[in-house]
């Protein structure tokens, strides 16, 4: 009887086994692929959330591997590992063949923001001007035409000609200024952090142009405690800050040796603004770097892997009212305006700190960063520091055609001339038939 049943049962679960089965044969043994999201599905009010968030992603991915990059190639940190590219950058050396992922990520990063701004406005019609994330919009379409200006040799647009650094400064002029336009027609509490990030990156571009007028005329609209960032996140490996991964969980690159290193040695402690761990006496992993042999000095100022880093901030504003200063022979407004940043890190002002004779001397860059001889010297440490593995020590000695340029050395010996800013890539030389080749596209040759 027992037997009968499970019999019965048995057969019962085939048949409906069967049916279900042929019923939904599709679902079962069948896959669809649903597709990328089409492009009219961004389309929509809705969507444009969405695309916004876009912007910042891109703009984020791309901003921290530049900043670490640049930092390997200057003076900023040694590169003491042993990627291939930083066997090459520590000796101050890089071609087009190096930089497809850094030119690809920024060009990504402000189409996306252009081409973003565009379908904005043909989404929202009349009610594009004064919504708020179209001041955003504009906001980093400005941000990444101006990281392209500052650590490109040359810049392309959409497959055009190759053209001076200076036309993404202006290109981005005109991003910031409508970024300015929108957030004040908008007006919010959101804006007003977009308002302020589009004053400094006015300022920012000027510097690009050496249009010092207008770019002390916009660093006065923000206040010394502002700081406006790129966004990181533990939340997954594309949102991570890279300068934190290859510093602590790899030892790429070490402050051994850099103007970080002398200033705590000199100081007792390291300054506030590059703080960093020696790992010969701390908590370390490894005392070395990937190399093997360096010391791995390795920073603190991103010690999270969703720690932000800064793109616009009052502090640098202050410098560039003081670089103004100096150049214009000001010296007193000059130490002033220096004594704002160090006040603002809790720091001695600069009479305490810096020789008499320096303060009051208007002469050129050093390399020699153990001593400050003249007010140049006390920019150079100033921004240096504040600006410290912010993507932005590379463009400071491109635009200054700093003295380390010619040969400078920290652990190991440099060429010369070592490459202030970053050549267009192999991808864009292979594709685009109206960039020059013999400038642009060809191996790095050390006074060549």
């Amino acid at each position: 009887m027992m037997r009968n049943r499970w019999l019965l049962a048995a057969c019962i679960i085939a048949v409906l086994g069967s049916v279900t089965l042929l019923g939904c044969e599709n679902n079962l043994f069948q896959v669809k692929n649903p597709g990328r999201i089409l492009d009219e599905d961004l389309n929509s009010d809705r969507a444009l959330n969405a695309v916004v968030v876009g912007m910042s992603a891109d703009f984020s991915v791309i901003f921290d591997d530049i900043a670490f990059i640049g930092a390997r190639l200057s003076d900023e940190m040694e590169a003491s590992g042993s990627y291939f590219l930083s066997t090459r950058a520590r000796h101050g050396i890089i071609d087009y063949r190096d930089t497809d992922a850094y030119w690809e990520g920024i060009q990504r990063a402000r189409f996306v923001a252009e081409d973003g701004i565009r379908r904005m406005q043909e989404v929202l019609g009349d009610a594009f001007n004064g919504d708020p994330r179209v001041a955003r919009a504009y906001l980093f379409a400005g941000l990444a035409n101006r990281v392209l200006g500052e650590n490109f040799c040359r810049v392309v647009f959409d497959g055009g000609p190759d053209q001076p650094k200076e036309a993404a400064f202006q290109r981005a002029i005109e991003y910031f200024n409508e970024a300015v336009n929108q957030a004040q027609q908008a007006g919010t509490d959101d804006t007003e952090d977009i308002l302020l990030a589009a004053y400094g990156g006015l300022a920012q571009a000027y510097v690009g142009l050496g249009d010092w007028n207008k770019a002390v005329q916009y660093a006065q609209q923000v206040p010394t405690d502002f700081v406006y960032y790129a966004l990181y996140s533990d939340n997954s490996t594309r949102e991570y800050n890279v300068i934190y991964l290859e510093t602590h969980q790899r030892h790429e690159m070490s402050a051994y040796q850099t103007l970080a290193h002398i200033v705590a040695q000199q100081m007792g402690e390291p300054d506030p603004r590059a703080p960093f761990t020696d790992c010969r006496e701390g908590d370390c992993p490894n005392a070395q770097g990937a190399d093997g042999s360096t010391p791995h000095l390795r920073q603190e100022k991103y010690p999270e892997r969703g720690s932000d880093i800064p793109v616009v901030k009052g502090t640098e504003m202050r410098l560039i009212e003081a670089e103004a200063a100096l150049r214009s022979g000001d010296l007193s407004t000059f130490i002033a305006k220096i004594n704002e940043v160090r006040t603002f890190y809790g720091l001695e002002p600069a009479e305490d700190v810096y020789p008499a004779q320096a303060l009051n001397t208007v002469g050129s860059l050093d390399q020699d960063y153990a001593t400050v001889d003249d007010a140049w010297d006390i920019l150079d440490r100033e921004r240096h520091l504040t600006l410290w593995l912010e993507g932005r020590r590379l463009w400071d000695l491109h635009r200054w055609n700093h003295p380390f340029l010619q040969g400078g050395t920290i652990v190991y010996p440099g060429v010369n001339p070592r490459a202030s800013c970053l050549p267009i890539s192999q991808s864009e030389c292979q594709t685009n038939p109206n960039i020059d080749q013999t400038q642009n596209c060809q191996p790095y040759a050390a006074g060549g």
